[in-house]
């Protein structure tokens, strides 16, 4: 969680600072334990920083980086005693500068003259230019696209596509009400201008969490950004739910935010007419599901339960992959890093995103998926790459709109 919160951080200005650290795009040389040491105290302790402020009445304000972290919610670990939680905060403190310190000097003993050039270069592709290569790829392979769901966007990301000459003139780029301020990790909603009336769109994500609330399912892992759903009307007048959504590591709050979806569209089109859903997810469900982990057959039956089908059809298949990524050493999570011969075995290659929609509503003409840039997916290709940022592929859909008086078929 430290380095989760400080390893980069997303100024209101737009800016990014990074912590003095082997593991982010710092941009000074780190070229000592010692002169490192000095810089590492100085930014978590010293210098303040501006941050989206708490008061209504006050855009920014300056905090020590320190002070952004939180100590461990016992809510959430109940094992926890007060204490323990009180002494989380110096300990995670004190153990993420011990991390820091052990990464800096691996590099020092290991790769003395290269490992600083290779970094800047790898920076430069998969984070100073992620944004732009993505809004690129975005406007180049999908730029006709009527509706664009995104997740787990930077605020930074919004002003961007806004700002951006074919972004900002062709969708209006949609965010929540309440945006996740401290992850900074937010599922957005691009819509074609000319294809839906920006005056008819009504956020609905607060039915969604009131049908969350209401679930027998209890502690869903979801926070502020997560899950982002409309209200939208077509230029023809045809109503619908457009949801977006970002699910945990495991998965675990796919299902009961899918039920909610559901219930949420029942709720509204018995208040006012048909509303056919549309609903863009990175649902994080896994080829092999476990007691902690949601498997995608499971999370099939379930929507299949609803009378949903994807956009891969009515029956998927749980080896079409759209995630393949593996972990080096240099990343806190070291229980998840892998060697290159263990890729396949302890990587995150998955079938975890999914475009669902009523089988009343939507038949798919075709869908691609896409971990190039090019609109074309490479199997057994561990991205992202120098030219794809993503850790996810694109899904791209066409949907054909089934009519009252369209037949529906109960297979394909």
């Amino acid at each position: 969680m430290p380095d989760r919160v400080t390893n980069t951080i997303n100024l209101p200005s737009g800016d990014k600072i990074f912590r003095p650290t082997v593991i982010n795009c710092f941009e000074s040389q780190l070229d000592s334990l010692e002169s490192w040491w000095k810089t590492w105290k100085g930014f978590m302790f010293e210098a303040k920083i501006d941050v989206k402020a708490k008061a209504k009445n006050e855009k920014t304000e300056k905090k020590r980086v320190a002070e952004l972290l939180s100590p461990i919610n016992r809510f959430k670990y109940p094992a926890l005693t007060e204490a323990e939680s009180r002494m989380s905060l110096p300990l995670q403190t004190i153990v993420l500068a011990i991390f820091d310190s052990l990464m800096l000097h691996m590099m020092l003993q290991v790769a003395p003259t290269v490992w600083q050039p290779l970094r800047t270069d790898v920076c430069a592709k998969l984070n100073r230019n992620k944004v732009p290569r993505v809004l690129e790829i975005l406007k180049t392979r999908y730029g006709t696209s009527d509706i664009i769901f995104i997740q787990e966007a930077a605020s930074s990301f919004v002003r961007h596509a806004t700002k951006d000459e074919h972004i900002g003139a062709e969708y209006h780029v949609v965010t929540p009400a309440k945006m996740d301020s401290k992850r900074d990790q937010n599922s957005l909603i691009f819509l074609r201008r000319r294809s839906f009336q920006f005056h008819q769109l009504r956020e609905v994500t607060g039915i969604v969490k009131e049908e969350l609330e209401s679930s027998s399912v209890s502690n869903v892992p979801i926070s502020d950004g997560d899950v982002f759903a409309l209200r939208a009307v077509d230029n023809l007048g045809r109503s619908y739910i457009l949801g977006s959504f970002h699910g945990d590591t495991n998965g675990m709050a796919t299902v009961p935010v899918l039920e909610a979806i559901h219930k949420t569209v029942q709720k509204i089109t018995q208040r006012r007419s048909r509303h056919r859903l549309i609903f863009g997810l990175d649902a994080n469900v896994y080829e092999r599901g476990s007691r902690k982990r949601q498997g995608v057959d499971e999370f099939v039956k379930v929507y299949k339960s609803m009378e949903m089908r994807s956009c891969w059809g009515l029956e998927p298949m749980g080896n079409n992959y759209t995630t393949y990524n593996a972990r080096t050493y240099l990343q806190p999570q070291l229980n998840k890093a892998s060697k290159k011969s263990e890729f396949a075995e302890k990587g995150d290659r998955n079938p975890k995103d999914f475009i669902l929609y009523y089988n009343s509503d939507f038949r798919e003409i075709e869908t691609v998926k896409d971990n190039t840039g090019e609109r074309h997916y490479i199997e057994n290709m561990v991205f992202p790459t120098l030219n794809f940022p993503s850790d996810h592929a694109v899904l791209s859909t066409r949907l054909k709109i089934l009519m009252d008086d369209d037949r529906v078929e109960s297979a394909d």
